[in-house]
């Protein structure tokens, strides 16, 4: 027999039962019946929220990695657009286009600065529509002997395009990073090299190590010299990843020892030390590995030190991971940034890196003829008279900043206060604190000099 609504109130003996007490839900009652009712409601969203998860197609990662490949997709159609032009080069139509976007550009501002509603102008004739004698008349005005052919000026114009156009690539190569010469197009040059480089980075990120690699080799060799990208550099820590000695070794003679990149001089000492010392290949002795080591050292002293006392050195140097895309004007710099990427892990990794680095600099140190037939002198291994050196030139840059800043100091705040602060200041605005990271490191060569191990070496 079905239930009615009032068959409950009346067996607990509310109103309408006719008979047995008069009590009525109390509040706790309707508490007790609103949680059991949350609990059910939460319980069915959490197995929707697992039903859905195991049916979902796209995860974080698989998200990522799509805004990854449309990042790659429209960079590459940049280069694309880009290298069309500079293929086929006219000076006289960039100068038409330039003054083009120019006008655009002008027309768009004074556009926003006074809006004024257009009117729509009066249809020409391309749009009409001829019906009855006029249409066959067109139609036969195409044959008239009179007719000018609309297209003969533009093959015309296409024809001494031809003849002013010219290949920058094939032109250029090798100085796309020069500003002061007149045939380079600039600054087309410096943004295809841009495009090389996030292309580049952008594949390695995505673990497509080929379209990394031909994208930091096309880079390598249109850079001007000295360089104006890292390319090379991102090539050798890509080498260095990917287990590619051999790569990395032509990489380096192609540059020539004169290269002053702390990658590319540190990776061809470790390539050689393990061809040495780990797999004793022909042509690879002590001599060699010591040779590149020494020229290593000559060209970055503080990142020797650094992997030779890297225990030292890492608990004595905070923020050191925020050093990024250092220069190599600045060694100090380029050397904390190579010893907190993965080239660390390289050296710890490899047996007995760290401890033939040190021991090189205490041979060094006693007698310098001793490494690699006197390559090594005893002033390369000279860090305090650098370290105060480098202090000195970093004060007064400094103190003419200072002063630069100070004449418009008033002007500056009056722009700046409340329009930013500090946590929202952007990374690429934060400006690395060289002193600091100087007194970092004779911080830690000191601890490195008190220690027994130095004094008894």
């Amino acid at each position: 027999m079905p239930k009615n609504k009032g068959s409950k109130r009346a067996r607990s003996g509310g109103k309408g039962s006719g008979e047995g007490s008069t009590s009525a839900w109390t509040a706790s009652d309707h508490i007790v019946r609103k949680a059991k009712q949350q609990r059910k409601a939460d319980d069915k969203q959490e197995l929707r929220a697992q039903r859905s998860a195991l049916l979902t197609r796209d995860s974080k990662e698989k998200r990522e990695a799509g805004k990854l490949r449309l990042h790659m997709k429209r960079v590459q159609r940049q280069i694309d657009t880009l290298r069309s032009r500079l293929e086929s080069w006219d000076d006289e139509d960039e100068r038409k286009l330039a003054v083009q976007n120019k006008k655009e550009e002008e027309a768009r501002k004074k556009e926003l600065e006074n809006p004024t509603k257009k009117k729509k102008g009066r249809k020409g004739p391309e749009t009409w529509k001829l019906k009855g004698a006029a249409r066959p008349a067109s139609e036969i005005y195409d044959f008239d002997t009179r007719y000018v052919d609309p297209y003969l000026k533009a093959h015309e114009d296409a024809k001494k395009k031809a003849q002013r156009s010219r290949n920058v690539f094939a032109l250029c190569k090798g100085r796309f990073g020069e500003e002061q010469s007149k045939d380079v197009p600039q600054p087309f040059c410096r943004d295809f090299l841009s495009l090389l480089m996030q292309m580049g980075n952008l594949a390695q990120q995505a673990n497509q190590l080929k379209t990394a690699r031909k994208s930091f080799l096309e880079c390598l060799d249109l850079d001007s010299t000295p360089p104006i990208t890292n390319a090379r550099c991102q090539l050798m820590r890509l080498y260095m990843d990917a287990n590619r000695p051999d790569s990395a070794r032509r990489l380096w003679e192609k540059l020539g020892p004169e290269d002053p990149s702390v990658w590319i001089r540190y990776s061809a000492a470790l390539i050689e030390y393990v061809s040495w010392k780990l797999l004793e290949e022909e042509g690879s002795t002590q001599q060699t590995a010591e040779a590149l080591l020494a020229r290593a050292i000559q060209t970055n002293l503080y990142c020797a030190y650094y992997l030779a006392f890297s225990d030292t050195f890492i608990d004595a140097i905070d923020y050191g991971d925020e050093i990024e895309d250092a220069n190599e004007d600045s060694p100090l710099e380029e050397a904390i940034e190579y010893c907190n990427s993965e080239q660390m892990g390289a050296w710890q990794g490899t047996e007995g890196a760290c401890q033939w680095i040190r021991s090189v600099i205490m041979k060094g140190l006693k007698d310098a003829t001793c490494v690699a037939d006197g390559a090594l002198k005893k002033e390369d291994l000279e860090w305090r008279q650098k370290l105060s050196e480098m202090r000195q030139r970093y004060e007064e840059s400094r103190a003419a900043e200072d002063g630069e800043n100070g004449e418009n100091e008033s002007n500056m705040e009056e722009e700046e206060s409340g329009n930013q602060s500090d946590e929202e200041m952007d990374d690429d605005e934060l400006v690395v604190d060289l002193g600091m990271f100087i007194g970092m490191f004779e911080t830690a060569m000191e601890m490195v000099e008190d220690s027994d191990e130095y004094k008894q070496s």
